[in-house]
């Protein structure tokens, strides 16, 4: 449909934008001694002609878009032959309106605009071409709004890619280590075997739910981290200590899905695991001005030699935040007096709608 005509506000805009060409054309009609009165009523009634009869300039854009366009071609010929003829039917157009006016008493106005039809015909072919650039213009706008609809939806997939990922590579080694626990445990302790088996169906069933969504409420992610920790304290006992300092008016917030679990199971498997007596995994999450604050904190044996770069879990975290937030997230990771910290700051309101 035509970009113009498909919108009343655009057509209103187009309009509006000839009322100062109707000024100039009745300008142009007084210095050409057509009279006042002559003037204005032939320019209110061509210039609404001229506005409605240049918008077929829309098809010859459509015909030559901008693409691979050459101003020696064909492009250039069909422009000045479009605009001449467009312009001789308005001149012929605005002829007749000045007949009309002729006999309805201003005798002399028919002859005088006769006279002037090669101004008439200039005027016609200069406007025929802005409308044209018009055209040009809002064509080469939709085309980047289509541009951009699609780096959106190329984005969208490729956080649905990373969340695919994601899961299918955060949870084996948990699940490994989770069964080989549940078999020791099979014959040293029932009951906490069985307790272990009823937690990990728990968690894995929670974790399928949340991965379907790309953003979930901020107690969403936190419930589940709790279900992966339970898990992991049947595993290590006492080792494991959890400290959360999740402050209650973040709890609503929406956060990408599965952010937290694979930051926790980088803390217990470079941290704790590594220390004989175990620690405490530290998760704190608050609000910053516009900001949410989430980090998690573990002690590491200082004995180790600390790791070169990012984990592939911390790599997908910093990955998905920078695909959501862009330059306004804040990604830090690193060891400083013992304790590995990662550090995540983004906006609250740029995060999407938490998917029903």
């Amino acid at each position: 449909m035509h970009p113009i005509l498909c919108s009343r506000a655009r057509l209103g805009t187009y309009l509006l934008g000839w009322v100062p060409i109707t000024a100039v054309f009745a300008f142009v009609g007084l210095s050409r001694h057509w009279g006042l009165v002559g003037s204005v009523a032939l320019a209110v009634p061509s210039c609404l002609a001229a506005a409605f009869m240049f918008l077929s300039s829309w098809h010859l854009c459509k015909a030559f878009p901008l693409q691979g366009l050459t101003l020696g071609g064909q492009a250039v010929a069909a422009w000045g032959v479009a605009a001449l003829v467009v312009a001789n039917l308005w001149g012929a157009v605005v002829w007749a309106l000045a007949w009309g006016l002729g006999r309805a008493g201003l005798p002399a106005l028919p002859a005088k605009v006769r006279a002037d039809m090669p101004v008439l015909a200039g005027m016609g072919i200069l406007l025929y071409l802005i409308t044209l650039a018009l055209h040009y213009l809002l064509e080469a706008v939709a085309r980047n709004r289509e541009a951009e609809a699609k780096e959106a939806e190329l984005r969208l997939l490729a956080q649905d890619a990373e969340l695919r990922a994601l899961r299918a590579q955060l949870n084996p080694h948990f699940l490994f280590n989770s069964l080989n626990s549940i078999s020791a445990l099979t014959t040293l302790d029932p009951a906490r075997a069985r307790s272990m088996c009823i937690l990990l169906s728990d968690f894995l069933r929670g974790s399928l739910k949340l991965g379907e969504k790309r953003t979930v409420a901020l107690a969403e992610e936190v419930e589940l981290l709790k279900a992966y920790l339970a898990i992991e304290q049947i595993r290590f006992g006492a080792r494991l200590q959890v400290d959360w300092q999740i402050a209650p008016d973040v709890l609503a917030i929406p956060v990408p899905a599965l952010l937290l679990q694979p930051l926790a199971e980088n803390a217990i498997k470079h941290g704790i695991a590594g220390l004989t007596e175990g620690g405490v995994v530290r998760i704190s999450a608050r609000r910053e001005g516009g900001a949410v604050e989430l980090k998690v904190e573990n002690p590491v044996d200082p004995d180790l030699e600390p790791p070169q770069g990012l984990g592939l879990g911390l790599r997908q975290v910093r990955t998905r935040l920078q695909l959501r937030f862009g330059a306004r997230m804040r990604f830090e990771a690193g060891l400083q007096d013992g304790v590995h910290r990662v550090l995540m700051v983004f906006p609250e309101h740029l995060a999407e709608e938490v998917a029903p």
